[in-house]
């Protein structure tokens, strides 16, 4: 290399290294290549942590695609005209906002000039969307935060009905109350019918953890893994431990398709006014001299939804096929987010699924995945659960644990690979949405189900009917695998119900392979579709031309596209409707 072309190489990649050492953000120089003159770089890594929030950051980091896009524009003018545009450029595109810079490469990918060319820059603009998504998703979960205090517990709520009652936890309808109002006793003054409660408290029934807040939050860590905000008017002892409960447990980030949980608390059981018929066991001596509760419980306040899945598919049993997708789509779409942050449910059913349907019964509802109770979310272990006892809680609901689960034998060495046992249950769960029946539940009783999970082989699961397009078939039925090494993980499904639902169909039906340039074109649709109408996502705005389902569907696909992920799940669906 001349002596003329390494002055200019460390000239222009000196701010970055500058910008390196400041934030100490490692990522920026992973797969970073020296480039040739006029091109500052030639990739970028396209892998975002998604336990870190996305926009964290995110004017501090050198964005190599847009330097890449801005170095080819800057070599196409004239040495007169340069130094100013770039000045400008650099003020624009650089430090700015996505959106110029998204209307400048669609611009320049549908004209073909050549701006942006190779894989990896591609994958850069990628990233970008992935970013501009981020931040938008992280400002609507800041706008639907509540301002609620752990400290008041149940004193700051007006308890309505009952809306669910299970074997271990009652949900009753609830909001916060007004600051005129004594809180003293409200918690004994149940609403009348005809109050609206936008929010739900979960009380646990606790029969074996002491009556403190530190006893129970360790009894109970899992139920508060989707939660928002946990207790903390602890004394400065139990903060300590409760340090250390948030180092090894995985508290997941906000997804559209996870319960919303605002706040988990721990407070003292009461007396409510249905309390001694539906649960009278669980109350606490004080209340119930029968009951074998403890005085102190666990409370969840969360979003309040409308009915589960399972209620839902026997309310409105003639759903149109692109609902029965869209359904699908945000049950994968959630299991990957599970997967990717290491978190693994295992209690997968369609009781454990909730709707919102508040844009109402001719659109299809938008979907959240609760009770984590049983759960795996441990830092240490991830998805791989060691298994050397029987003793070892594998997870609830056997009649949808994946192969590798329940035929798991314990032993010295043993681990259970949680990494795609979801992900077969919603396979399973699919056909209650596609056909009406679950093929590995008994409904009958003392009748056997026509499949066993442990016995099953993929030639004897049932056919669907010949309205389900056959992509969609062939996904659930590769969602059943036996084998993992088989079977699809939650992310590539998601993508493929993406494309199916989103993409030109001429890239499906036409077996028409795009071009990367025509991906990113697709995909940059779709994102100005979201950053200037997603703004407006919770709203009923008659000018929107999809629901709020759709766009949250959409919005959480752009949140972790990768280029080669879609063109693979696309040579995927190809090679299905070619065999």
């Amino acid at each position: 290399m001349s002596v003329r072309l390494t002055v200019s190489v460390f000239y222009r990649n000196g701010t970055a290294l500058l910008r390196f050492n400041r934030t100490n953000d490692i990522r920026l120089l992973v797969r970073t290549k020296v480039a040739p003159r006029g091109v500052h770089t030639q990739a970028l890594n396209p892998i975002v942590s998604h336990n870190s929030s996305p926009s964290s950051g995110w004017q501090n980091r050198w964005n190599l695609a847009r330097r890449a896009f801005v170095d080819n524009l800057l070599s196409r003018v004239t040495n007169s005209l340069s130094a100013d545009l770039r000045r400008r450029t650099a003020r624009h595109l650089m430090y700015g906002n996505s959106r110029p810079f998204f209307a400048l490469v669609g611009v320049s990918l549908a004209s073909g000039n050549g701006m942006l060319t190779n894989e990896n820059q591609l994958e850069g603009v990628c990233w970008e969307i992935r970013e501009a998504v981020g931040r938008m998703l992280k400002n609507l979960t800041v706008a639907e935060r509540l301002k609620l205090n752990s400290s008041l517990g149940l004193k700051q709520f007006e308890l309505g009905s009952v809306i669910a009652k299970g074997n271990n936890a009652v949900v009753y309808e609830a909001r916060k109350i007004e600051k005129d109002r004594d809180p003293s006793d409200v918690i004994l003054k149940q609403g009348s019918s005809n109050t609206t409660y936008p929010l739900a408290v979960k009380m646990m029934f606790n029969y074996d953890a002491e009556s403190n807040a530190m006893s129970i939050l360790r009894a109970m860590s899992r139920e508060t893994v989707p939660s928002r905000c946990v207790q903390h008017n602890f004394s400065r002892s139990d903060q300590q431990w409760l340090i250390g409960y948030d180092q090894n447990l995985i508290k997941l980030s906000p997804h559209p398709n996870i319960v919303m949980m605002h706040l988990c608390f721990a407070d003292y059981v009461p007396e409510l006014i249905d309390s001694h018929t539906l649960y009278p066991q669980a109350l606490p001596t004080r209340i119930n001299p029968e009951g074998y509760g403890r005085n102190m419980s666990l409370f969840l306040v969360m979003k309040k939804y409308d009915l589960s899945l399972k209620q839902y598919l026997s309310k409105a049993p003639s759903l149109k096929i692109r609902d029965k997708i869209l359904l699908l789509a945000q049950l994968l779409e959630a299991v990957s987010h599970l997967s990717n942050q290491n978190v693994a449910h295992r209690d997968m059913k369609t009781d454990n699924i909730l709707l919102d349907v508040s844009e109402g019964n001719d659109v299809c509802p938008a979907l959240a995945i609760t009770d984590f109770g049983c759960c795996l979310a441990d830092k240490n272990n991830g998805l791989n659960l060691p298994y050397k006892t029987a003793d070892t809680d594998r997870g609830g609901n056997i009649a949808l644990m994946a192969p590798e689960v329940v035929t798991a034998r314990p032993g010295t060495f043993g681990h259970i690979d949680y990494s795609k046992a979801d992900v077969w249950a919603v396979g399973a769960m699919a056909y209650e949405i596609f056909s009406d029946s679950n093929p590995f539940y008994s409904y009958e009783r003392g009748k056997p189900p026509l499949l066993r999970n442990s016995t099953y082989k993929e030639e004897d699961l049932p056919a669907f009917g010949s309205d389900i397009p056959l992509i969609i078939q062939t996904l659930i039925h590769s969602l059943l695998q036996r084998s993992t090494s088989k079977r699809l993980d939650a992310s590539f499904a998601a993508t493929v119900c993406q494309i199916y639902l989103w993409a030109p169909s001429s890239w499906i039906t036409k077996y028409v392979m795009p071009t990367s340039n025509e991906v990113l074109q697709w995909m940059l649709c779709l994102t100005t579709k979201v950053l200037c109408e997603g703004g407006t996502m919770m709203s009923t705005s008659s000018t929107k031309q999809r629901t709020c389902t759709e766009y949250q569907l959409i919005t959480t696909f752009l949140h972790r596209a990768k280029l080669y992920e879609i063109k693979n799940a696309l040579y995927w669906m190809h090679s299905i409707q070619q065999e």
